[in-house]
């Protein structure tokens, strides 16, 4: 697949990519930055992310976070992931081996089946939030249903649809969405009895970050990635921010799950 750097590298926090439908937004460079045995990358993705929280200003009274604080703080804690992958390369060569089913057997089939003749517009379609959305929903099937294996592609497949919904994004087929979980879902699966459970869902939950255009405006990345990631890899400064962007049930639920610290 043919595919402009920009979007492996991309800053902003959108994505447009009618090449890669947003299947390889972000998360190729991260494993980059990850694998180089120079910290120089990572520690200038730091201070690219620091600039930017430094730039931005705490609301005043009840003034909701502005978007670019929430994107900075997510950025601290993207950059914090990354690091946390510097020092475990196994995970890193997991998330390759799931992005690369992604950019290869999943869209490829997503293609043959919805793109007709012009499958570079039904590739754009899904660069809204679709592949993080489809991979946070993984990790939390994985958790909830792993011992009915059989049942997961379709429990994935109705938490996209909903969440989706929920967040008032724009609505994809049915069997769009199926179609991409159940192409996933059989060599992930494989994954699981080879590196357990908990390992694939720390895979699938840091590629949902990695690969999501702006985690700040995707509730479904927030809570099924962001959230259980915060208790392993994450500095406390990047939660501290991530506190003072996102809503207080949130933070609970994050203090919470580390044990009130």
């Amino acid at each position: 697949m043919t595919h402009p750097k920009s979007c492996e590298r991309a800053k902003l926090h959108q994505c447009r990519c009618s090449d890669c439908g947003g299947a390889q937004h972000g998360w190729p460079y991260g494993l980059t930055l990850a694998r180089d045995p120079s910290p120089a990358g990572r520690q200038e993705a730091r201070e690219r992310s620091e600039l930017a929280w430094r730039e931005t200003q705490p609301p005043k009274g009840r003034r909701s976070p502005s978007k670019h604080r929430q994107a900075a703080a997510t950025d601290s804690a993207t950059v914090d992931l990354i690091d946390w992958l510097a020092e475990n390369p196994s995970t890193i060569e997991r998330i390759q081996e799931v992005g690369d089913l992604l950019t290869g057997p999943v869209i490829e089939e997503l293609d043959k089946r919805f793109g007709g003749s012009s499958p570079r517009e039904t590739r754009r379609r899904l660069t809204e939030h679709f592949w993080c959305d489809l991979l946070a929903a993984l990790a939390e099937g994985i958790e909830k249903v792993s011992k009915v294996m059989d049942q997961v592609p379709e429990y994935v497949t109705a938490i996209i649809l909903k969440s989706r919904k929920d967040e008032g994004r724009g609505p994809l087929l049915e069997a769009l969405v199926a179609l991409a979980v159940r192409t996933a879902w059989e060599p992930i699966k494989g994954m699981i009895h080879a590196s357990g459970i908990e390992e694939l869902q720390r895979t699938c939950r840091i590629l949902a970050v990695l690969i999501c255009p702006a985690p700040e405006n995707h509730a479904a990345v927030q809570n099924a990635a962001l959230l259980p990631l915060a208790k392993e890899g994450m500095l406390e400064i990047s939660k501290e921010r991530l506190e003072q962007v996102f809503p207080a049930e949130w933070v609970r639920r994050l203090r919470d799950d580390l044990g009130g610290v």
